[in-house]
């Protein structure tokens, strides 16, 4: 008989018996953050406390500890197959059970194939039953006879979990039994037809709470769990209040604010979230980019503490990675800090998290891990921002989503400085109750917003480049000059005009800068602003400033809103002088050129100065038709969604969808690759471990631009690597004008 003295949980050596504890720990305070009822968390607590008991007995088989050893062989079995038996001999409930049995795998895909990241059905130890397959494979009995092997050395690891659980659930008797194994649960058509709602749901719910404890008891996380801020003691302190914000802080539920840029649209956001926080309730704010992403992670950390805000997207380790240099930590420690937050952000750890509505979305269509949103939506406050600025899928999904969740008792607040009339609808008439805000113009204090003219805007013929000299006239007469273009390398051609003409003072922004350089560009703008700054659509997103006067080329209504918000953002000046040409440098369009050219022609009908009312009127002016033919068609199928709409008949536990990552989580068309006069300096980041310095050298680029590129891309080197030129001053330098990026 072969057994050993200890039995481990992982490789670096710790047993069976202290990760298990760990995780027990971990759980003690997860569930203090739950947002449920007392007499819910009670059985929550005890339910999840034996899962994680027994939830890695079965690494105790002599096959899982030798392949702990170095350089020895996976063992090739589920280990977790045999925690769900020892559950079973435990009279564990059916879900616990099944919490421990796919607590790192699905239910089988199907009898002829089990699918990947499924559990094998040869493995799982059927009782015999006319209705169900026969009795155990073989293999499950080696699993079982492995186990037996190891059980006197188990004896001791379980005799220490049982000292730290101290549950009255658990038997120091040992044993395998797998009578309370049902196939109903394991068929996925049969489990929503024989299993009820309540179990169904309650079992995914154990299994994301086990899944999550485990991962962060595996973390070797070194911070402190953070304890559920209280928002209603969100200390504000400003000036004054508008009205509007006021009002946004006494509504009770969801919510649609719609307020101009720059007038404290977030200070009104969370004014509501501090009026609507329920007992434990989350906070999830999103936004549609990672710049503005990153803006509202900093502020809301100043706001409730860094220990108590996740940041959530694609590129997150990055951004965290950035944002730490000004901490005192060296360059490993900080790679270390912003892998593991970046983490611990997918797990049940930061009570608020800033993100992209596609994670969220991620979990509402039963992508991989979703189970968490069952223990995290419940009661959480939901911040829609820009919800304007979606594509008719993304937006039937977020309003599919805000039903769902306010079916949970969460609340929504949906955000914008241009939200059309026909959005506006769209939420009403799916949302209840069904509240509409906006700064009110008879309103002595909310008319100072509403009436401010910051603008003298101007819809001139041709090109930024065909009207050089008359931007190059304007620019003595003004400290800063903001000119944006529509493609990177019409910004670059700007640029270079600039430079040429002997204006010195000039930077250039866009997205084909490494991240390295775009964060050094973004602090030396945030400053002290340039004398000129040619930039793309980056600027409106990323960068809090404020110009003299502006150029732009052609865009949509919102798109030069945003633009604008940038050009005498405070009003602190007389209207600035604003031209908008008709035409583009670039021969091929990144925009609908029917809603540009009615921007336009809307735009140009206004009087001078611009009020907030003005834009606002415009761009409602040019989207009421709202969604019509495949838009609309493509709304109303994300609308209707079945595993959102039908979440109750839909819901399976035990398995999720791959292809959720595939269709909403794809990270927005764009591969990075390393510009060969990086390579070096990347080698070197690389060759001294900090593989997130070496990814900050690494620029997007838009997959449709890879076909006219792959001549000039080394694809055999892991990244990319592009030999086009490349500058501080001018980013990754790619094609010419005239094609499609």
């Amino acid at each position: 008989m072969i057994e050993q003295s200890k039995i481990l949980a992982k490789d670096t050596g710790e047993t069976l018996s202290e990760h298990t504890l760990r995780c027990i720990a971990v759980a003690e305070n997860i569930v203090e953050n739950l947002p449920f009822e007392d007499d819910i968390l009670v059985s929550i607590k005890s339910d999840l406390i034996s899962a994680i008991a027994v939830h890695d007995v079965g690494k105790a088989a002599v096959g899982f500890q030798k392949s702990l050893l170095p350089d020895a062989k996976r063992w090739g079995h589920r280990h977790e197959i045999i925690s769900a038996a020892f559950a079973s001999f435990q009279k564990l409930k059916p879900e616990v059970i099944f919490a421990v049995l796919t607590h790192h795998r699905t239910i089988p895909a199907g009898w002829a194939c089990s699918g990947k990241g499924c559990l094998d059905f040869a493995e799982l130890p059927f009782a015999t039953s006319s209705s169900t397959p026969p009795s155990p494979y073989p293999v499950w009995f080696q699993m079982e006879n492995e186990w037996k092997q190891n059980i006197s050395s188990f004896v001791n690891e379980w005799n220490q979990i049982l000292k730290g659980v101290k549950s009255n659930k658990l038997s120091s008797q040992i044993g395998l039994d797998y009578s309370s194994f049902t196939y109903d649960w394991i068929d996925r058509g049969k489990q929503t037809s024989k299993i009820s709602f309540n179990s169904r749901l309650y079992a995914a719910t154990l299994r994301g709470l086990l899944m999550s404890c485990d991962h962060i008891g595996s973390s070797g996380v070194r911070f402190a769990f953070p304890k559920m801020p209280d928002f209603s003691k969100l200390n504000i302190t400003v000036p004054y209040l508008f009205n509007f914000q006021k009002k946004a802080g006494e509504i009770n539920g969801n919510l649609i604010l719609q307020a101009p840029t720059g007038s404290g649209k977030t200070l009104a956001a969370l004014l509501w979230v501090r009026r609507n926080q329920k007992r434990n309730g989350r906070l999830f704010y999103t936004l549609p980019n990672t710049a503005s992403i990153n803006a509202m992670y900093l502020r809301l950390c100043k706001d409730f503490g860094q220990a108590t805000v996740g940041l959530l997207h694609s590129r997150a380790s990055s951004s965290l990675y950035s944002i730490l240099e000004n901490e005192e930590y060296s360059s490993l420690v900080r790679q270390k800090e912003a892998r593991m937050a970046k983490k611990l952000s997918r797990e049940l750890w930061y009570p608020i998290r800033v993100c992209t509505p596609h994670q969220i979305l991620r979990y509402t269509l039963h992508g991989k891990g979703w189970e968490l949103m069952l223990s995290e939506f419940p009661n959480a406050c939901f911040v829609f921002d820009e919800i304007h600025a979606y594509d008719p899928i993304i937006t039937g999904f977020i309003i599919a989503t805000a039903k769902l969740v306010c079916d949970l008792q969460a609340s929504c607040l949906f955000l914008s400085a241009t939200m059309p009339t026909f959005l506006k609808k769209l939420i009403l008439d799916e949302i209840a109750p069904k509240p509409f805000l906006f700064p009110n113009s008879e309103d002595e204090i909310d008319s100072h917003i509403l009436n401010k003219q910051r603008h003298n805007l101007q819809i001139q013929d041709g090109t930024i480049l065909t009207n050089i000299d008359l931007i190059l006239k304007t620019l003595n007469e003004s400290k800063s000059t903001l000119i944006v273009c529509n493609h990177v390398p019409s910004a670059q051609k700007v640029f270079d005009e600039i430079q040429k003409r002997g204006i010195k003072d000039s930077l250039l922004l866009h997205s084909r800068f490494c991240k390295r350089d775009r964060n050094k560009i973004e602090k030396v703008i945030q400053s002290q602003l340039p004398k000129v700054l040619v930039a793309t659509q980056v600027v409106e997103v990323s960068l809090d400033v404020d110009f003299e006067q502006g150029f732009f080329e052609p865009a949509p209504i919102d798109a030069i809103i945003q633009r604008l918000g940038r050009v005498n953002r405070k009003c602190s000046r007389p209207p600035a002088n604003v031209i908008v040409f008709k035409e583009q440098i670039a021969s091929y369009n990144i925009y609908s050129k029917d809603i540009v050219d009615r921007s336009l022609g809307e735009l140009e009908h206004l009087s001078n100065p611009l009020s907030e009312s003005d834009l606002v009127n415009a761009a409602d002016q040019i989207y009421q038709g709202g969604y019509c033919g495949e838009d609309l068609q493509q709304y109303t199928a994300a609308l209707n969604h079945p595993l959102i709409k039908k979440f109750k008949e839909y819901l399976v536990a035990g398995c999720h969808n791959d292809w959720t990552k595939d269709v909403i989580d794809k990270s927005d068309g764009t591969i990075d690759l390393l510009p060969s006069s990086l390579k070096s300096e990347y080698q070197e980041a690389l060759s001294s471990g900090l593989w997130l310095e070496a990814d900050q050298l690494l620029v997007q680029v838009r997959t449709n631009s890879l076909s006219y590129l792959i001549k000039d891309i080394d694809t055999n080197s892991d990244p990319w690597v592009i030999k086009k030129p490349y500058s501080f001053t001018h980013g990754l330098c790619l094609s010419s004008i005239d094609r499609p990026e």
